[in-house]
């Protein structure tokens, strides 16, 4: 066995099952990730000020980084790991945060979406590798 074949089969392969992101593939989330983070905090907004209560406690902290991860999931599961599509998720969830959640001072605001946004970031990349794995042992 010469030194070429033998490298070509001592390298192992990636347990991840890595993808390509193309947003033609990934229109269905991304339309999924706008109306979540944009048009549902509208109907909460317009209730007034117990929607906006319900709204930041329900949605931001609970409601909003389980659908990241889920999303995320599904996403690896069906195309593969890939680091574009996280980030893409989380910039599409944290510019949400400053347009309808009505926090009492500036401050709140700017650390809360710093906060938020890595814990989105955080979210979508750990479930999206998750799912490039389980995609990788099921052999989708």
């Amino acid at each position: 066995m010469s030194k070429k074949n033998r490298r070509k089969t001592l390298q192992k392969e990636s347990r991840i099952q890595r993808g390509n992101f193309s947003v033609d593939d990934s229109k269905i989330y991304i339309i999924a990730s706008i109306i979540m983070f944009h048009i549902v905090p509208l109907f909460f907004v317009i209730m007034g000020e117990n929607g906006q209560l319900l709204l930041l406690q329900f949605f931001l902290m609970m409601l909003n980084p389980m659908f990241i991860a889920l999303t995320g999931l599904i996403y690896g599961i069906k195309k593969g790991f890939n680091g574009k599509f996280p980030i893409f998720m989380a910039i599409v969830a944290f510019v949400s945060i400053p347009m309808y959640y009505n926090f009492e001072n500036t401050g709140y605001m700017v650390q809360t979406t710093v906060i938020m946004a890595v814990v989105y970031i955080i979210f979508s990349y750990i479930a999206t590798v998750i799912g490039g794995f389980v995609k990788n042992m099921l052999k989708l």
